[in-house]
Order: structure tokens, then sequence, then C-alpha cells
């Protein structure tokens, strides 16, 4: 089945919307709470840990309620329109920095950010879950799902170029967060509107949590991909909550944050551009594996430049390059899953598997923020004061070598990966029979 570049472009600009609010929290709502809001590093890392473990509990709950939503919109469309709303609030409150007590802060934190976090799964599952019902062509689902991957690059890029200067320009974080919540809200109606389900499978029965485990249980391809995957967003969030501080204080070179930020984010697109054109040649799990392989000996590679500023632009623009390649590779392996899980089971639960991975993906941001402020605790380090040696020497290795090892660990389970695409194709020929088949049954049944 066909999609159009217009379809495409459309459906990518939720994607666009949603990382403008995701980048912003992710990347800076730590160091606005240590920095900004008043709170301790550590009290941070618990709130982050927490907020995810309720995660744990919502968020098979919504992969069953958006397999089991039937609306004149479709399954996954109504929750384009208003989620996007309930979003885009919490945001503006995660930020609205309230004159508070010590303990009142921790309790308003606690609050607002577990909100947030259960208001962005009720958009991200059914979104993501519209890739399987945009189309069933391998192809042509890599090309859809890269769209929205390139538009969270382009999200990625501009909110780590802009946001310091821009709330810098207004001294306000709040206004930038309001910002970057209207363009959400925007650009996912415009996603609403113009995106249709076209892939349609008739469900008369409902599923229940103990489907969900059975399909996940069966799904041996999933669950290797979410570990990968699992590993990679675990390293790289942990990475990530030292990368500021590391340019702040290690280099004393917080100027030049932003600049890094598009230089590394640059590549990215263009590895996410070359994806597909690489996967055709080698296939998205060969794609895969050498991309997060490159791409941590690239973070190894950093440890040895000490506080070489030109060698750490060009190694890490160039090592970026090929986890754009292994990013947009991973996401359509995500998608193949559902009709693995079709094919093993009997059903085809698109919500039940997207919504693992958007468990996975926030476990990991939590975990990995969770570790990263632990982490700052642990080694001493305090807000807005020089640091000592050993600070310093800690803040260098949790930006490069520890991240470096963790990303070569995200190749293994890749390894015994087993849905190529002479396999995926084979299971799609099959389950068209198996559909046909049930449809006649259907007919039958009903002229008898």
């Amino acid at each position: 089945m066909k999609v159009s570049v217009k379809t495409s472009l459309f459906y990518g600009l939720g994607s666009l919307g949603q990382n403008f609010i995701y980048v912003l929290v992710v990347s800076y709502l730590m160091v606005y709470y240590t920095d900004y809001f008043g709170l301790a590093p550590a009290a941070v890392g618990t709130l982050f840990l927490v907020a995810r473990i309720w995660d744990a509990l919502d968020d098979p709950i919504i992969g069953l309620l958006v397999d089991n939503t039937k609306s004149k919109y479709g399954k996954f469309r109504p929750y384009l329109l208003y989620t996007p709303v309930i979003m885009a609030a919490f945001t503006v409150l995660l930020f609205l920095q309230p004159d508070l007590s010590s303990t009142a802060k921790i309790i308003y934190a606690y609050v607002t950010y577990i909100m947030w976090g259960m208001s962005y799964t009720i958009l991200d599952v059914p979104y993501w879950s519209m890739t399987a019902t945009i189309t069933d062509d391998p192809k042509e689902r890599t090309k859809v799902v890269m769209v929205p991957r390139v538009m969270a690059i382009i999200a990625a890029i501009s909110v780590s170029v802009i946001t310091l200067p821009l709330v810098k320009a207004l001294n306000s974080w709040l206004l930038v967060a309001l910002i970057y919540s209207v363009i959400c809200v925007l650009f996912f109606g415009i996603t609403f509107w113009n995106v249709k389900e076209k892939v349609n499978i008739t469900k008369k029965e409902k599923y229940t949590l103990k489907d969900a485990g059975r399909i996940l249980k069966s799904n041996r391809p999933l669950q290797l991909i979410l570990l990968t995957l699992l590993i990679g967003d675990l390293t790289m969030n942990l990475r990530g909550a030292f990368s500021l501080y590391y340019f702040k204080y290690y280099l004393n070179a917080e100027k030049l944050f932003p600049l890094y930020s598009l230089v590394t984010m640059l590549p990215i697109l263009i590895g996410a551009l070359l994806s597909p054109i690489v996967s055709k040649k080698i296939g998205k799990r060969m794609t895969a594996i050498g991309g997060n392989a490159a791409y941590g000996s690239g973070f190894i590679l950093l440890f040895f430049l000490g506080k070489n500023i030109v060698l750490l632009f060009v190694i890490s623009g160039l090592s970026t390059l090929f986890f754009g390649l292994s990013m947009i590779a991973m996401s359509a392996m995500v998608a193949d899953c559902v009709e693995y899980g079709e094919w093993r089971t009997g059903k085809r639960a698109e919500g039940t598997v997207f919504s693992t991975n958007t468990f996975r993906s926030k476990f990991a941001d939590a975990l990995g923020g969770a570790m990263g402020a632990y982490a700052l605790s642990f080694i001493g380090y305090i807000p807005n004061q020089a640091q000592t040696d050993t600070t310093m020497s800690w803040m260098h290795l949790f930006f490069t070598i520890i991240p470096g090892i963790f990303m070569l660990v995200a190749v293994l389970p890749l390894i015994k990966y087993e849905l190529t695409e002479t396999f995926y194709n084979k299971i799609l020929a099959e389950i068209k029979i198996r559909r046909e088949g049930n449809l006649l049954q259907e007919v039958s049944d009903k002229s008898s």
C-alpha cells in the first residue's frame, strides 16, 4: 500500500510538535530543577525514578485502552486531537516555578511530572501505533517511520540550539515552555485532520492484560529490539544528564553547548535520511548493528581527547551520523513486530506492541535521568560553584567511556534478532492468506 509524500509529511508534523516538548523536558528539566527551582540532585533522581515506576503501571493499561478503542475517527486518531492540549498544559505547569517551601516544591514537582508523563503516554502510544495502520508494505513503512523520526531530529536540533538563548532573552523558562506547547498542539491538529487509518483489522474480542502479557511473551523479536533500545536509550539519557554540566564545568564552555548540539544533531538527520537506502542494501538488522557499534566507539574515542574541543566536535559529529542510521532502522523493526505478533498469536495488537516500546523509552528516560542525578550527587557536584578535580574526572568518564561501553553492549541482542526482510515478507503472505480465509468463513457463517 503506497503512502503519499503529503500523508508522510502531515504524519511527521505530529512528531515535530511532540518533540519540541519532549526534548525540552528530557534535556533541560533536571538542570531547571537543580539550578533554578532549587531541588537537590538526589531528590530529582528519586523523582524521575518514582514517576517511571508509576508509568510501569499505566503504560500497559493505556496500550489496552488504545487496542479496544472504537470511534468514528478510528482507533488512534481521537487521541491525537485531545491529548496534546492536556500534555501542553502540564508542560507549562512543570516550568511554572511557584514560590513554595522546600517540601511543597517537591510535592509540586511530583504531581506535575507524573501527570505530564501520563499525558505523554496517552499521546505517544496511539501516535506511533498508527504507523502499522497507515500501510502494511515494509518498504513504505520504513519511509513512513523515517519522516516522524527526521521531524523528531529537527525538533531536537531546534530545541537544543535555541532553548538556552531563548530562556536568556525572555528571562523565563515558563514562556519558552508555553511557546513549545502551542507548537505541539497546532502540529498535532494538522496530523489529526490529514492522516487516516488505512489498514483496519476488525476485532470482535476485547483485549485484557493477560492477552497483553501473552502477546509480549510470544514475540521474541520484539523482546530483543526492546532490549537494545532500552540499553541505548538508558545510555543516551545517562550521558545527556551530564552533557550541559560537562560543557559548563569540565570544558568551561557553556556558550558552545548550543553549537555542539547543532553539530551533533545535523549528522543524525543525514543518517536518518540515508537509513532507508542503507537498510535496503544490507537489511535493517545489520544497519542497526553497525550504527550502534560505530556510535559507541565514538564515545570511547572521546575519552582520550581530554579538553580538545575541536576534535570533540569532529568525532561527535561523525559518530552521530551512524546513530541516525540505526535509529530509523530500529523504529521500523518495532513496527514489523506487529505482524510477527499477529502471525504467532492470531491477534493484531498495535497498541500493546507500541505501548511496550513507549514504556521502554520512558523507563530508560527515568532510569538514565535518575542515574545521572544520583551520579551528580555521588561525585560531589555542587550547583553554580567550581567543582573539584575528582568531580571533573567523573564528569569526563560519564560523558565518554562509560556510555561508549554501554552502546557496544546494546548491539548484543540484535545479533539474535531473526525477523529479517525475507522472513517478514513470508509472514506477511501467510497473514494475508489467513485473513482471506477468515473473511470467507465469516461470509459462509452469515449465509448459513
